[in-house]
């Protein structure tokens, strides 16, 4: 059944494709209606996500995907139909991208402690004109660059994964506040991928405090996942949602995975009722 894509990344955080490309992609593709652009701790792919959906008429939500952590677990915050100037406006953003940045700076030291330098300043530099969030990805591609691993996975295996020697810890920002953000930003948050780290626990709280929707439908959960995180949904009254986490070409595919009709209607309810309950407030 036809159904939107609602998690995909783009050149401006870890994704292989433009924004454009990512449309065209998605309208080559059986059964998706529509997609969400989502990438980690920045906006910058969206005026042009969204003027480029406009000239083709196609259905584009704009999103993004917040980092937080929670008890020790990473946990990441989907935002749906945000208020690109109000996000990029975010005090809270423009710190996480200055932490990202520092922390690259980090690990990119630590490499170098290894006998394994790389262009930190270019890359950084590169980010800046380009306007891409950076992240452990960038280091890793620079990395298979630069010869001193063969491939990415195996940059983070040996060395930029969490108690890997260039590893650094990054920036906690609470699941909560992630939530705050996107609400600020006139959208509505979505728990991602939960069955790869977040603590069950978490869906109960996150709920009473405005959560919208759980990422049911991931790559990384199985049938018993989707049946656990289904049955949560229904339980809190959460959309059931999916998407693909497409990066590139020959991972996941776009449209692997998918939100169905009602269940987006659900959410676009949710946000409804959540802008309802902030103007009485």
């Amino acid at each position: 059944m036809p159904g939107f894509d609602m998690h995909i990344h783009s050149t401006a955080s870890d994704g292989y494709y433009n924004a454009e490309e990512i449309i065209d992609l998605a309208l080559a593709t059986n059964n998706v209606n529509g997609i969400a652009i989502t990438d980690h701790d920045t906006v910058a792919a969206l005026p042009q996500a969204s003027a480029y959906a406009k000239k083709l008429n196609y259905p584009l939500i704009p999103g993004i995907e917040l980092s937080a952590e929670y008890e020790g677990c990473d946990v990441h915050i989907l935002g749906y139909w945000i208020d690109i100037a109000k996000m990029a406006a975010n005090d809270d953003l423009k710190h996480i991208c200055q932490a990202r940045e520092e922390r690259f700076r980090q690990m990119a030291n630590r490499l170098a402690a290894l006998n394994m330098p790389v262009a930190v300043e270019t890359l950084i530099a590169e980010s800046a004109q380009t306007q891409h969030s950076l992240g452990r990805p960038h280091l890793a591609q620079a990395m298979v660059k630069a010869g001193y691993a063969e491939n990415v996975r195996e940059a983070f295996r040996k060395w930029l994964s969490r108690d890997m020697p260039a590893y650094v810890p990054r920036f906690k920002l609470s699941p909560f506040e992630a939530l705050h953000m996107i609400a600020q930003a006139f959208g509505i948050a979505v728990l991602a991928h939960p069955g790869t780290g977040a603590p069950d626990n978490l869906i109960k709280l996150l709920a009473q405090q405005g959560l919208g929707g759980i990422e049911v439908y991931h790559s990384e959960h199985n049938k018993a996942a989707e049946k656990k995180y289904l049955r949560m949904a229904q339980h809190y009254h959460l959309a059931a949602i999916g998407g693909s986490d497409f990066h590139m070409v020959g991972q996941r595919s776009i449209g692997c995975r998918l939100t169905m009709p009602e269940q987006l209607t659900l959410l676009k309810q949710a946000r409804i009722t959540q802008k309802t309950n902030r103007q009485k407030a």
